[in-house]
């Protein structure tokens, strides 16, 4: 054990290493508290939910259209008075300002108004969702996503195959009524997308920098430094460098819980969250784009969170056995970074090179580049040629395999080699 711990603290005494993780946990929390513009707007939702519970049902929006009318009554009584117009909606409002400058109201009056349109906006939203999801047609949607991705023969079966199966979990899921839950307005707020998609992304790519560096430099340190004569003649040999991978998968573990619970502890305290815990990330609020955000399950907020966690940090993991297999290779740090980051874009534009009438178009995009780089879209089943039900589970799984194996072939490849 005393090995692996001082094989460990090779990678966090490196000034490289060390500096490199300050300065991306710094930019993590200067990037959230810059995103934090609307914070009252972000509240209001949480005072739905306070207020009638999680769950959207014909009493609660029938208390919310009461509350509504009561606000509106409020704020004609201002309008009334200071300018002598009233309003029926609080959007009629701001649509009379000109560019946002008047001569009557404050800004505390301007705020009050604001979080008037804003219930009214869930309000007509929730009413809506219904009528929104009945005109979607699931079939028709696969069929556009094949003729764009010019799929032909055995690809479009397979993309047909995985479209059939999406129909009918999203008949389950209107039948269950999952997408009546309150959440923040995606179209309005994209808060989604700011933090599987944004937040994620820079937690992601900033892991695997730390662990390409920390896993080259674990390996390569007695190659790159000339004590491989010395160190691998010793009673504890070659097996060194069982030692050096679990080093790196210790180091790996802790930059990414680093990464994750700085940044990820740094969101939830500027983005308050308190009430849409366990609100379903099926929502018909968590909608940015022209398709809402439909996953495979009925998991929650949190548990959708807690996924994503764990498969940001299994792709850490993998990332740094596929180091530790190129290290052994090619015995350099600096050919390991070049290589891997010729690995990473490859894997990235093989599906784009594959012709559309193959399978193996599909296939390839069950790779840990596509996975890691699309975030927002784990577990949804509206992910382009991605949308298969166990894509994450069988992409984890087939690379733990494949670099399992890669790996125990190093192992007896170093085991064997001359060292010089």
């Amino acid at each position: 054990m005393r090995i692996i711990i001082l094989e460990f603290k090779k990678a966090f005494t490196s000034p490289i290493i060390l500096g490199l993780l300050l300065l991306f946990l710094a930019w993590n929390v200067f990037y959230i508290i810059d995103a934090n513009e609307l914070p009252e707007e972000l509240a209001v939702v949480n005072k739905i939910v306070n207020t009638y519970g999680a769950d959207i049902t014909q009493d609660s929006l029938k208390d919310l259209n009461q509350e509504v009318k009561k606000d509106l009554e409020g704020l004609n009584a201002i309008t009334q008075k200071m300018s002598g117009v009233s309003y029926e909606h609080a959007g009629d409002l701001f649509a009379d300002l000109n560019n946002g400058e008047q001569p009557f109201y404050t800004d505390e009056e301007l705020q009050s108004f604001y979080t008037i349109y804003l219930k009214e906006l869930y309000l007509n939203r929730a009413q809506s969702m219904d009528q929104s999801y009945a005109k979607f047609n699931i079939k028709i949607m696969g069929e556009k996503q094949i003729n764009g991705f010019q799929l032909s023969g055995d690809a479009a079966n397979m993309v047909r195959n995985g479209f059939k199966a999406f129909e009918s979990r999203f008949k389950e899921l209107k039948k269950n009524g999952e997408y009546n839950e309150w959440f923040f307005e995606g179209q309005q707020f994209a808060m989604h997308g700011l933090l599987f998609k944004k937040v994620f992304m820079h937690i992601i790519i900033e892991s695997m920098i730390i662990v390409v560096l920390s896993t080259a430099l674990i390996t390569n340190f007695e190659f790159e430094n000339g004590t491989g004569l010395v160190t691998f003649t010793t009673r504890r040999g070659r097996r060194l460098m069982i030692d050096k991978l679990k080093a790196s998968l210790m180091a790996s573990s802790l930059i990414t819980l680093l990464i994750l619970s700085v940044t990820l502890g740094a969101y939830f305290i500027i983005f308050d969250y308190s009430r849409l815990w366990y609100s379903s990330i099926n929502s018909g609020f968590n909608w940015e784009t022209q398709f809402p955000y439909v996953s495979w399950w009925d998991f929650s907020f949190l548990t959708y969170l807690i996924l994503a966690v764990v498969v940001s940090y299994m792709c850490m993991l993998l990332f740094t056995v596929l180091i530790f297999n190129l290290s052994i290779m090619l015995k350099n740090s600096y050919f390991t970074m070049i290589a891997f980051s010729v690995f990473f874009i490859s894997m990235i534009i093989l599906q784009g090179l594959v012709p559309g009438s193959s399978v193996f178009k599909i296939l390839a995009g069950f790779n840990l580049s596509v996975l890691v780089l699309n975030p927002h879209q784990w577990w949804m089943a509206t992910g382009g040629l991605t949308m298969f039900k166990y894509y994450e589970v069988q992409t984890l799984t087939a690379w733990t395999v494949f670099l399992a194996v890669s790996c125990c072939g190093s192992m007896k490849k170093i085991m064997k080699e001359e060292i010089t």
